[in-house]
């Protein structure tokens, strides 16, 4: 059983009481009767709550007696409304971990603060990550920071390395990277798995330090062998990447699987790609296809995107349409363009779905929104086409051209036939010939055919005004060109 340094002292002055004094009369004298009385109810009265919270704690771990958060709540909700620091504390760990009760962040920011208020430098701390993470109230950095120090100050190791972190980042307070280092040092020292991690990313990033791959890797691989999730995905990204050390393929894979194995998303995610493109080993789709599911399954749209993709062409899997069209639904509807895209793509052919044009070309717009010329252009093309309403040539025409200067070729292509066949627009085969030429340089099969029917109908003076222009165009790099 656990007993705080409080109790201990509690002890010590029903062991080792002050002697009483005697009056002139030979009797006691009555005011310090009186005080050693009440200092014996006081600590009475302590002891009892300190019995009190450790039976709390007894549930709470199961420690003789069966694990119960039922009683454990009961004992650390009787002592902590008596104001017992400690009993408070726990209370808020129950509120914080949802043990015996519901999660509630309000309730744990509470018993955090009466704790920490009573100067207990776990519950200061504890209260410093609410505040910073926003939990059970908005976040407060200034407030964090307050709390992080007062638990420093009292050797609190957690709350050290915090504000290392609060001053790596300029987070309630201006970025002081010689602060961070301070405070990071002397626990990474002593073994703090975040501390060391912390030390790594300030030699990796030179930030206060000169920049040491030798350091970073040291630093990393310290907090990484005990767990640190980050610190092994950080290891894994400069081994695949070559940033700061020489790629090493097996070194990656290891440190990526450890990450990974824990269920860090991204290095799911980055082992799917490794297996998928045989970065440093044979390809091995299954595999691909294996990690690809770990990450999109936690969500990361990138991977659910990948998926999509696989199940799309049937790689490293059985083709399935339908399965292809649900992943790239989960990656589109987190904003992903290129699934937006291919989302949009497969409802407008049909493929694992209903065709219909109108969903299809809502699916392309938010892609387009994003900056996507294929999208731009598919749009462009679907209103051209007009398969469910009338052809909208002047809109065909707009996401031509917002395609087009993005360098989509196939938009410069349609541009072309545009002008040369004077749809939507007048038609002018100078315009027409410059398209087709700028489509051209990336040896456009049809618009070089264009180009070459264009020019049989150009005198050699337009033509050199049109080659003009698409000079023009290049070097602007599309700005003004028209």
């Amino acid at each position: 059983m656990q007993k705080n340094n409080e109790d201990k002292a509690l002890v010590r002055k029903l062991h080792n009481p002050k002697p009483w004094r005697r009056d002139s009369a030979g009797g006691l004298s009555r005011p310090h009767r009186d005080q050693r009385l009440q200092t014996v109810t006081d600590n009475a009265h302590d002891l009892q709550l300190a019995a009190l919270n450790n039976l709390g704690l007894m549930y709470a771990q199961g420690l003789g007696v069966e694990q119960d958060y039922a009683q454990a709540l009961q004992c650390y909700q009787q002592a902590a409304d008596q104001g017992a620091a400690q009993a408070q504390s726990n209370l808020a760990v129950m509120y914080s971990h949802a043990q015996g009760v519901a999660q509630d962040f309000q309730a744990a920011r509470k018993w955090y603060q009466a704790a920490a208020e009573q100067g207990l430098p776990s519950a200061q701390s504890s209260l410093a990550t609410l505040y910073a993470n926003g939990q059970g109230g908005e976040a407060d950095y200034a407030q964090a920071l307050h709390w992080y120090q007062a638990a420093a100050a009292q050797g609190d190791g957690a709350a050290q390395v915090n504000l290392g972190v609060m001053y790596a980042n300029g987070q309630g307070v201006a970025k002081d990277y010689a602060r961070a280092l301070e405070c990071y040092q002397a626990r990474a020292a002593a073994g703090d798995a975040l501390a060391q991690y912390g030390l790594g990313v300030m030699y990796a990033n030179g930030h206060g330090v000169t920049r040491d791959a030798q350091q970073a890797c040291h630093w990393y691989t310290l907090a990484a062998e005990q767990d640190h999730v980050h610190a092994q995905f950080n290891l894994g990204f400069m081994y695949s990447s070559g940033d700061l050390v020489a790629p090493d393929a097996p070194r990656a894979l290891h440190w990526y699987e450890r990450a990974a194995q824990l269920g860090d998303a991204a290095a799911q995610y980055n082992l799917g790609v490794i297996y998928s493109a045989g970065q440093g080993l044979e390809k091995d789709p299954a595999k691909a296809l294996h990690w690809y599911l770990a990450a999109a399954q936690q969500g990361d749209a990138a991977a659910q995107y990948n998926l999509g993709l696989m199940y799309a062409t049937g790689d490293g899997t059985e083709q399935d349409e339908a399965v292809a069209l649900a992943w790239y639904q989960l990656a589109a509807d987190q904003g992903d363009a290129q699934a937006q895209y291919n989302l949009g793509v497969m409802i407008a052919n049909g493929q694992g779905t209903i065709a219909s044009d109108t969903v299809a070309m809502q699916w392309l717009e938010l892609a387009a929104d994003q900056g996507d010329a294929l999208a731009r252009y598919s749009l462009g093309a679907l209103y051209q086409a007009g398969t469910s309403s009338a052809p909208d040539y002047a809109r065909a025409l707009a996401c031509y051209r917002q395609a087009a200067v993005q360098g989509q070729v196939d938009a410069q292509a349609a541009l072309g036939w545009m002008y040369a066949n004077g749809v939507g627009v007048l038609q002018d085969f100078v315009r027409a010939h410059m398209w087709f030429n700028l489509a051209a340089v990336s040896a456009h099969a049809q618009a070089c055919a264009g180009r070459d029917f264009v020019a049989q109908q150009m005198t050699p003076a337009q033509i050199a005004q049109a080659q003009d222009m698409a000079r023009t165009c290049l070097q602007n790099n599309y700005q003004n060109f028209d």
